[in-house]
C-alpha cells in the first residue's frame, strides 16, 4: 500500500519540502478555523499530566525560561502583554488561545510526519522531519509550561462563589 501511494504521489527533494510547507499552512488554517466552543469541548484532552509537574518539567529538563521570550508569537491574541486585570473572560480567552496553539503545532508536525513517511527520499525524510520537529516541539513546549500557571488562577473561587472558564462566547453568539 505505502508503495503505491509514493508512485502515485512521488515526494522527494523539493516537491517534498514544498508539500510540507503547504501542510503547515493547511493545519494552521483548519486549526484557526475553530472556534471557542470547540476548543473548550477539546481542552480536556489537552490537560496538564501528572508527569509534567505542571509545567516544571519543562523547566526542569530544558530550561525553557532561558529561550522561551526568544520565541516570536504569531496570533490575533497578544500573549505578550497578559492584562493586568486578569479577569475571568480574558483569562479564559488565553487558555483557549494557548490550546489553539498548541493543537496547531501538534499538527502540524503531525502533517508533516505523514508526508514523510509516504515521500521517496530516505534523506530528506529525515531533513524535513528534524527541520519540523525544531520548528513545533519548542512552541508546543511552551504551551504545555504556561497553561497550568493559568488554570491555576482561573480556578481560584471568584466572590461570586463560581470558578473555572466562564463561556463569555455563548452570550456573543446570542447577541448576533
Amino acid at each position: 500500500m505505502l508503495r503505491f501511494i509514493r508512485e502515485l504521489f512521488p515526494l522527494h527533494g523539493f516537491s517534498a519540502g514544498v508539500t510540507v510547507i503547504l501542510s503547515q499552512i493547511i493545519a494552521s488554517y483548519l486549526v484557526n478555523t475553530l472556534s471557542y466552543n470547540s476548543l473548550y469541548k477539546l481542552y480536556p484532552y489537552f490537560r496538564t499530566r501528572k508527569w509534567e509537574k505542571d509545567g516544571r518539567i519543562y523547566q526542569d529538563i530544558f530550561r525553557i525560561k532561558l529561550w522561551k521570550e526568544y520565541i516570536p508569537s504569531v496570533g490575533a491574541f497578544d500573549k505578550k502583554h497578559l492584562s493586568s486585570s486578569l479577569k475571568s473572560d480574558y483569562l479564559t480567552a488565553y487558555l483557549l488561545e494557548n490550546l489553539r496553539a498548541e493543537l496547531c503545532h501538534e499538527c502540524s508536525l503531525a502533517f508533516g510526519v505523514i508526508i514523510c513517511i509516504f515521500s521517496a527520499g530516505k534523506h530528506v525524510d529525515l531533513f524535513i522531519t528534524l527541520w519540523l520537529i525544531t520548528l513545533n516541539a519548542p512552541c508546543t513546549m511552551i504551551q504545555r509550561y504556561n497553561r497550568p500557571r493559568f488554570e491555576k488562577v482561573i480556578n481560584r473561587p471568584r466572590p461570586d462563589g463560581t470558578s473555572g472558564m466562564i463561556k463569555f462566547w455563548e452570550d456573543e453568539e446570542t447577541l448576533r
